[in-house]
């Protein structure tokens, strides 16, 4: 069955659609994980006004090159 360079093309044409599509749902479930944790990290942060006045200090103070001023 596999003995002329058609066959081999089309099972090799068939087997790279198979590993790009088990590829792409490995990203995808990453991606999904991801937005998880920054679902989950943006709600810790953001729990009062404390927290934000202190992430709003540490973003000044990150922006202007780990010193104040």
């Amino acid at each position: 069955m596999a003995d002329n360079s058609v066959s081999w093309f089309l099972f090799a044409a068939i087997g790279i659609y198979f590993i790009c599509r088990f590829f792409k749902q490995v990203i995808n479930e990453n991606e999904c994980i991801k937005v998880e944790r920054e679902k989950v990290c943006q709600e810790i942060f953001l729990e009062n006004s404390i927290d934000k006045s202190n992430i709003m200090a540490y973003n000044k103070y990150i922006n202007k090159g780990g010193r104040y001023q």
